[in-house]
Order: structure tokens, then sequence, then C-alpha cells
């Protein structure tokens, strides 16, 4: 029986809930941690005095902190999530064999999986460093020398590394960024270069929407579940999007239109660049966990494929192929 591609999108869960799990503890320890350091803090009259020992302490933080965060657990947890990589791989192999028996991966997947590997293994160790050491190293240089109230520092300490209804840590954000982003891409990368590979011109936007999908991909879902090549550059530039339906801010609770990020001239929440060509690994942008499946024309309902066989795009497409 041919592997199913819920399957591939199964394990991705998996491996992304299970990693998730580890987070809270994680982030527990560092901030059990930060509390314990500042209380070495010279403090007078409830503010942080600005003096050269504070200074001093500020600097021995800094070194221990990439320390605490990168313990043998979390490492663990590291090794385990690159596994996953290998499990897709695996997975998107039996899923094209079963519907193209003389399916065979090039070498090129192979390197791209272990690119991909090497590439989440740093963020997920050296990015630690840049894009959350280096930010509660400025908060706790801001209020030193501010002469800050001690009081203030440690609410932005809890504000910053626990997980609440309302927002989530730091190093939470972080790392659920760089794990989302990375598997994703890596599953989306490898269909993409074999759909190509084989023709497929028409695709389903796929995957349910989570809590947090944002508009672009929740009008996808709702408009464009199918929908053919020809039509990614004007879906990137939000054409025909949230025009049939409002899609639901998921911060205000509003129905609005998708809109363009003036910045990028991208949809909201795109990786800046992101492109025709690079749409197929780079979807709906950071976190995006939706996945751009290949479908056999035959698939397709045949209203939508009238509906994008009419338009000025689809017939620019056919033309430049000589189809």
């Amino acid at each position: 029986m041919p592997t199913p591609y819920s399957d591939i999108t199964k394990r991705i869960k998996q491996a992304l809930s299970k990693f998730d799990k580890a987070i809270p503890g994680l982030q527990g320890k560092v901030y059990a941690e930060m509390l314990e350091q500042v209380k070495r803090l010279d403090i007078r009259d409830g503010r942080i005095a600005v003096t050269v020992k504070n200074l001093s302490i500020l600097n021995s933080i800094k070194g221990k902190l990439n320390r605490i965060i990168l313990n043998d657990e979390y490492r663990g947890e590291i090794k385990d999530f690159a596994k996953a990589f290998n499990d897709v791989y695996k997975l998107q192999g039996e899923y094209w064999k079963g519907l193209e028996s003389t399916f065979k991966p090039r070498p090129l997947l192979k390197a791209i999986r272990n690119q991909s590997i090497t590439d989440v293994v740093k963020g997920l160790t050296d990015g630690i460093g840049a894009n959350v050491s280096d930010a509660l190293i400025n908060i706790l240089r801001t209020n030193i020398t501010a002469g800050g109230s001690y009081a203030e520092l440690s609410n932005q300490l809890r504000e910053s590394l626990t997980r609440t209804p309302a927002s989530d840590g730091i190093l939470d954000r972080y790392l659920k960024t760089t794990t989302i982003t990375s598997i994703n891409q890596f599953n989306r990368q490898y269909t993409n270069i074999v759909s190509s590979d084989l023709g497929y011109t028409w695709f389903r936007y796929a995957n349910t929407e989570k809590q947090t999908s944002r508009g672009f991909c929740q009008s996808m879902c709702e408009e464009h579940r199918y929908f053919h090549i020809s039509q990614v550059p004007e879906l990137l530039q939000g054409k025909y999007l949230g025009q049939r339906m409002k899609y639901q801010d998921n911060e205000t609770g509003e129905n609005k239109i998708v809109e363009i990020y003036k910045k990028t001239g991208l949809p909201y929440g795109f990786i800046e660049g992101t492109n025709a060509d690079n749409f197929f690994t780079n979807a709906g942008g950071w976190n995006c966990g939706h996945s751009i499946q290949p479908v056999n024309e035959r698939q397709v309902p045949s209203a939508i494929r009238e509906q994008v066989e009419a338009t000025a795009a689809y017939i620019a497409w056919v033309n430049d192929r000589g189809v």
C-alpha cells in the first residue's frame, strides 16, 4: 500500500510536539538561574546601583547563559529532533515510489537533507547566543547602566522567560520558529524538487490550520486549496486572496482581507525575498506548517480547472512553454 502524504505530516507534527514539550522545562531553568544571578547585584533603595561590581556581574552572567541553555539534556533533544529529517526523507521516498514506480531519489535530495540537519543544529546551538542570550543580556545591561528598578527587572525577566496564554517567552519563540520553519521547509523542498522533475503543475495547499494561521494561509485553504503554478506570482501579490471570504485576524478577531506588507511587497508574515520559485519551499513564511502537495490534474475539480485555464496568467504560461 502506498505511503500517504499524511504520514509525512504526522511525523513532522510528532517531532515538533516532542521538542515543544521540552521547551518550558529548559526555559524555566534559564529563568530560575537568571533570578539567582541578579540576586548578586548591589541594590540600593530598590534600585540597581550603577557600579563596577554590577557590570562585572553582568559579564559573568553572559558567560554562563549559553552553558545553562546548551546542557546535555537539551543537546539530546536536538539530536532526537534531527532524526526526524531522516524519517521525513525516507517517508518522502516511499510516498513518491507509490506514485511513480520508477522513482529513485537523486543525490541532490540527500545533500539537501544533510545540509538541513546541519543548519537546524547550528540554529538550535550557535543561534541561541545571538537570538536569546544577547537579548537577555541587553535587558540586564539596560537596567544596570540606568540604575533601574530591581522589581521591574524581575518582571521583565519573568515576561521574557515564561510561557503564558498571552505570549511565549523569548527562548520559546526562537526555538519554535527554528524547528517549525526548518523541518517544514525541508519537507516542502523535497516535494518541490521531485514534483518539478516529474512535471507536476497543479498543487494543493494543505494541512489543518493552526489557531495562529496567518491570513494568507487561511485564504489559501479556503479559496485556493487547489492552484496552478501559473497563479503563484499573482497569489504572492495577494491577488484574489480574501475576496470571496474575509479571514479572521487572530489577534483582534476582526474579519479582514489578506494585506500586503509594504516593505516586502508580500503578504504579512512572509520571509523576505520569497518569489515564485522559492514559494514552494517557504510557503506562508516563518512558522508555516502547511504543505504544498502536487496533485494530478484529474484530482482538481473541473470548475477550478476551467476558471484557472481562462486566466491570462495560465494562457501566458501555456504559450511560453508551447504546450
